[in-house]
């Protein structure tokens, strides 16, 4: 995700927003996961949400079934996307009335009835606190490893403004062998958080967990072997894969 400006290179990972655009609608979503994240289910979820219901906000969202269990918890859930069709997508797969607002030199704003779920669908960097306003909770659920590098410092920025000061701000990431695959998904290491973050934020590592090396398994003869995007292919052959959630708060 990025300005209109960039132009797409595969080749080292930079994708401008047409070129996510075209992947929604041809359906190359593997990004996609088929339920919500099972961090939900964990103590970490305990940490996160405090027993409160909380206002939270999930930058880069798609149509993630993270928002609806967010929802369906009682928190009220606001999120960004560029692709209507994910947007749109969201509310009619999940049976939400929705109602949709204009606005001008933005986007759109799709709003449930009860206005707990909005979603912007809109360029990120167009987002602003008169906008959409401030949040207890930021839920990054690998957006700053889909955001072209080059835009990292700036999405740092502008997601730190939508954070209250007493807010916490939970980021996954994966880190693996960058000589693999270009990104996105990018390979993002401590460091490279720390860069990004480290003089404005507190920053924690609250889980960190390596996966086995997991090559593909031999295929049947006479057996169409199943499909996979390239990122997956790609990262197989990794040396390895460290999946990592940060707790983020502001110093």
């Amino acid at each position: 995700m990025a300005c209109e400006k960039v132009e797409t290179d595969l080749s080292t990972g930079v994708l401008n927003n047409s070129e996510w655009l075209h992947r929604w609608a041809i359906k190359d979503i593997a990004f996609h996961q088929p339920t919500y994240d099972p961090l939900f289910d964990s103590p970490h979820a305990e940490q996160m949400f405090e027993g409160k219901t909380k206002s939270v906000f999930a930058p880069l969202c798609g149509k993630s079934f993270d928002l609806i269990w967010l929802y369906e918890q009682g928190h009220t859930v606001c999120g960004v996307e560029v692709a209507e069709q994910a947007v749109t997508e969201l509310f009619e797969e999940n049976n939400i009335p929705v109602d949709i607002q204009d606005i001008p030199d933005v986007g759109k704003c799709y709003k449930s009835k009860d206005g707990r779920l909005i979603i912007y669908q809109a360029n990120l960097f167009d987002m602003n606190v008169d906008l959409c306003g401030q949040f207890d909770l930021i839920w990054d659920s690998r957006s700053f490893s889909a955001i072209n590098t080059a835009d990292h410092q700036r999405y740092a920025s502008l997601v730190l403004t939508l954070m209250k000061s007493d807010g916490l701000y939970y980021m996954k990431t994966m880190e693996y062998d960058n000589a693999v695959w270009p990104g996105p998904p990018h390979s993002i290491t401590d460091a490279r958080v720390t860069e990004i973050y480290g003089d404005r934020c507190n920053i924690e590592a609250v889980r960190m967990v390596p996966r086995p090396n997991q090559p593909a398994p031999p295929i049947p003869d006479g057996v169409e072997p199943p499909k996979m995007s390239p990122a997956g292919a790609a990262l197989r052959t990794s040396s390895f894969i460290i999946d990592r959630l940060y707790r983020i708060t502001l110093k």
